[in-house]
């Protein structure tokens, strides 16, 4: 009997090891981002540049995106910066957040009010965006921002906000 009280508990414990776990939202987007200089070299070292790295201001910042994605943005970072990727992506806004999960609840609510439309163009990672969303979904492995999405053939991570997931399409799960 205490044999096959210890064969079933080792064949338990061997299942569970091999079942995958729901890793929580911030450590699916992987390792979070906390500097300029981090982002850059991430995006040199995956899209093959990143020079000419510029900080910018919050005036710089709302030229850039836009009034409408500044308003909706702004309160949320804590850094942004340009760099020069390639010809195909001379200027990219390299972005830092601060309350991503407060940011996330801010864009859902913008689209259940009608205030804009679509998930965000910028691509996400843990706490850091690029606005170039081809480029950090094709290139770096970055996902998009979706709030009441269901396409089940898209690699998807859920968001820290209900009715939200992070979406890379480029990784189709089917």
């Amino acid at each position: 009997m205490p044999g096959r009280v210890l064969v079933g508990l080792l064949l338990l414990l061997a299942l569970t090891a091999c079942s995958p776990q729901q890793q929580p939202p911030d450590q699916g987007l992987g390792q979070p981002i906390t500097s300029i200089d981090d982002l850059a070299s991430m995006v040199q070292e995956r899209a093959g540049g990143c020079g000419d790295v510029q900080t910018g201001t919050p005036q710089e910042f709302r030229q850039f995106v836009g009034t409408l994605f500044a308003d909706m943005y702004q309160p949320y970072v804590t850094e942004w910066a340009t760099c020069s990727v390639s010809a195909d992506f001379p200027r990219v806004g390299l972005v830092l957040f601060k309350d991503f999960k407060e940011f996330q609840a801010s864009w859902r609510d913008a689209m259940a009010a009608g205030r804009v439309s679509d998930g965000p163009q910028f691509s996400f990672g843990n706490g850091y965006a690029v606005t170039q969303g081809y480029l950090g979904t094709a290139k770096l492995g970055l996902f998009y921002l979706r709030c009441n999405y269901n396409d089940p053939k898209v690699h998807q991570i859920p968001a820290d906000v209900e009715g939200c997931v992070f979406a890379n399409p480029q990784h189709r799960t089917h």
